[in-house]
């Protein structure tokens, strides 16, 4: 989907939208963590609310794009399709889990939470967030094709799998992160292979039936955070299992038939970069923030947004002029424009 003619307007509007919820999630945790929330049950229940539904939104934008794909899977075509997905995620999953590990080491006595040693060895059975996606989702591609090849591309039967795995998370965790994570989001990463690339009926949704649906996930949405008290896991995580299905069905009906936001379109080709990096830059922020002791609840949360999702930008700007730095952030591509600029080096000193 790289190519800007194929690319699908409301999909990369979603993807902004649901990057604009990770930065602001973690940016509320850490102002918490930071003790300069003034607004504690404000912000609790922002961050439960958007913990709802936001990471689950993530992996069915992502399993709508990869089932847009029309080719199904010999084992070469497997082979290639695994070496460009795994490079692509596993690259810049352990580039910068290691970078954010050593930069948390080296300002140790300013971070909210102190990371080690341990935290590096354990990339790929604990991992941490917000890295833990990349690695979730380099499973989920891993498995997905063979679960396609087995139930010979039955959406339903392939779907059903998936539900099945997710009842299962509910009863069983093996403590593999691999086989867990898989078994956890692998439902709402099928989610995607139901949704339509077009609205069947643009104006099906006003503006007033957004706000309401809107409006009603909110309502229930706090009232479950106020009095859902249940001791019994197991309906616990079916109710967050009907809540994240709710929280993408309203996304993608409002998004899908909606243009929305100049401000989203500022930062959504650029939701990779921004997801990679806004720990590290919104953690610099607050540091040098409370150096000048600047303490405003406000403040931080403001310049941490505006840090977390424009400094990201400029540094891909400028990665771009710099040789081969872009290989941190998509590696194929990178890789694949080093074979044709060495082959056409070959061809002119012939």
């Amino acid at each position: 989907m790289a190519d800007n003619k194929k690319r699908i307007e409301w999909v990369d509007t979603l993807k902004a939208f649901a990057c604009f919820l990770v930065v602001l999630g973690h940016l509320l945790q850490s102002l918490q963590k930071a003790n300069l929330d003034n607004y504690s049950n404000i912000t609790s229940f922002i961050i439960y609310f958007i913990y709802l539904f936001h990471m689950p939104l993530f992996m069915c934008m992502s399993g709508f794009l990869y089932c847009q794909r029309k080719e199904k899977f010999n084992f070469e075509k497997y082979k290639k399709f695994e070496y460009k997905k795994l490079i692509n995620l596993l690259i810049p999953y352990v580039t910068f889990y290691t970078l954010f590990i050593v930069i948390n080491m080296l300002f140790a006595n300013s971070v909210n939470s102190a990371r080690g040693i341990d935290d590096i060895l354990n990339i790929f059975n604990k991992p941490m967030p917000p890295y833990w996606f990349l690695y979730s989702l380099a499973s989920i591609f891993i498995v997905v094709p063979l679960i396609e090849k087995i139930f010979k591309y039955n959406k339903i039967r392939i779907f059903v799998c998936f539900v099945f795995f997710k009842i299962l998370s509910f009863l069983v965790k093996t403590d593999i992160y691999f086989i867990d994570t898989i078994m956890e989001y692998s439902i709402y990463f099928y989610l995607g292979a139901f949704i339509n690339k077009e609205s069947k009926n643009k104006k099906s949704m006003t503006i007033v039936t957004n706000i309401f649906l809107i409006i009603i996930y909110v309502m229930l949405s706090l009232v479950y955070y106020k009095y859902a008290n249940l001791s019994n896991q197991v309906i616990l995580q079916f109710i967050n299992l009907l809540f994240a299905i709710l929280g993408i069905y309203i996304c993608v009906k409002i998004f899908r038939e909606a243009k929305l936001s100049y401000f989203l379109n500022s930062f959504k080709k650029y939701t990779f970069q921004i997801y990679l990096t806004h720990t590290i830059f919104a953690a610099g922020v607050r540091i040098f923030l409370l150096k000048l002791n600047a303490t405003n609840y406000f403040l931080h949360l403001i310049i941490g947004l505006i840090v977390s999702l424009y400094i990201p930008i400029l540094m891909s700007i400028i990665s771009r002029k710099i040789k081969y730095t872009e290989i941190f952030f998509y590696p194929v591509k990178t890789i694949e424009e080093l074979k044709e600029r060495k082959k056409r080096y070959a061809r002119e000193e012939t």
